[in-house]
């Protein structure tokens, strides 16, 4: 029997910018596993919809965040939807931890239908973060009520189970990388004319940088990092690639982005350090991968960064910090290289040592593609995706049947 899977994503997942909805994007358009139908809630229509149809959409120029007015007249129009199209689904997949979103396994819970929220980014939807926020203990309490709990890293999982969360309703569920669009580039030549393309120094060692430009993510951290490299390394180029102002993401603090740009300009490495903006195009964005050759992420805190798979796909030679959630991703000189969070000297010594050495670089990469092709492939995910819906309908038909 077909699962009809209703996925619940903010109302305005149009027209904000985020990893996860690219994910899903790309979940719809090649899942090919007949037992589940994806389906939406689509907020324009206020109706479910095919996810494919959905996510026909292209994000524009201006980003967008719903007022708390909004938010809260958003919960009498999710359920009164829900309630509406009762008939059209089995399970409910939320990706939003808004108060509405909360209220779903409550809501769910009682109608006994399976309902299944997917965390993402450690201390912001897992409880060890969740309970120093207001109404803390009524929100763990609110989490507790879904079905399944999907952590996106054996990280964030830890933290569910340390709060009273079982392992019958936490699975982790790691995110795949699309390694037909992120793949090393297959000559020097494809290389060298991506460069051209993209308006890049042709015999330069360029980092790259992707993700939003703001304090979480330790740019200021690759700033200095890079700065103290380049002196002693000159040919050394930096690629930032990711919204730097609050038109492409609303979170980013455009005094933190300028005061960035301000210590380029101090050392006149203004024309050495190129800023792309945010990318809507995924496939511009694989170009950029494989026009760069070392990939430095040196982040405070993530869930698991999807920016650190795909440049592994793309045979890049990983420097990121060590972060908890990437502790089984990367293996510290066999498919990338960890530095202590907040520490630009370490980060400098490791730019250095991969940028100046082409054997360890190459060496670095091919295991970076090999890991990411073996572990984080798109059937396997599909695949156990597919086990935990299957499991949470067969368990909610048995407690109807009791």
């Amino acid at each position: 029997m077909t699962i009809r899977v209703l996925h619940i994503f903010a109302p305005n997942f149009k027209s904000r910018f985020g990893g996860p909805i690219y994910d899903w994007k790309y979940g719809f358009l090649h899942w090919n596993d007949n037992e589940v139908i994806h389906l939406v809630l689509d907020p324009d229509e206020n109706q479910i919809m095919d996810s494919i149809q959905s996510f026909n959409f292209e994000y524009n120029g201006s980003q967008y965040i719903p007022s708390k007015w909004e938010r809260f007249i958003w919960i009498f129009a999710l359920y009164r939807a829900l309630t509406k199209n009762k008939k059209k689904y089995d399970v409910l997949h939320l990706h939003v931890l808004w108060w509405a979103g909360l209220l779903l396994g409550v809501w769910a819970n009682r109608k006994n239908i399976p309902a299944v929220y997917q965390s993402v980014l450690l201390n912001e939807d897992t409880p060890g973060g969740i309970l120093k926020e207001r109404f803390g203990k009524l929100k763990i309490w609110c989490l507790k009520k879904f079905k399944a709990i999907l952590p996106i890293s054996d990280f964030l999982t830890a933290d569910y189970l340390k709060f009273g969360f079982s392992t019958t309703q936490v699975h982790t569920l790691m995110n795949s990388v699309d390694s037909d669009l992120f793949y090393p580039p297959k000559s020097k030549e494809e290389k060298k004319i991506l460069r051209q393309k993209l308006n890049l120094p042709l015999d330069a060692t360029i980092l790259i940088y992707v993700g939003s430009l703001i304090h979480r993510k330790g740019v200021d951290v690759l700033i200095k990092a890079y700065i103290n490299a380049f002196v002693e390394n000159p040919n050394l180029y930096l690629l930032l690639v990711g919204p730097r102002n609050k038109r492409e993401n609303p979170t980013v603090d455009e005094d933190f982005v300028n005061d960035l740009s301000s210590k380029i300009e101090q050392h006149e490495l203004k024309p050495r350090v190129f800023f792309t903006g945010l990318l809507n195009d995924r496939t511009l964005l694989a170009e950029h991968y494989r026009a760069a050759d070392v990939f430095v992420f040196p982040s405070r805190n993530e869930g698991l960064p999807n920016v650190v798979l795909e440049a592994m796909a793309s045979g890049l030679p990983v420097v990121v910090s060590q972060l908890p959630v990437l502790e089984k991703v990367i293996h510290h000189g066999e498919n990338g290289m960890f530095v202590p969070i907040d520490d630009a000297a370490a980060l400098k010594k490791a730019i250095l040592r991969v940028s100046n050495d082409p054997v360890q670089a190459k060496r670095l990469g091919t295991a970076a593609r090999n890991y990411a092709l073996q572990e984080h492939s798109f059937l396997a995910w599909q695949s156990e995706l597919v086990s935990i819906y299957q499991e949470l309908l067969d368990n909610s038909r048995r407690s109807v049947s009791v």
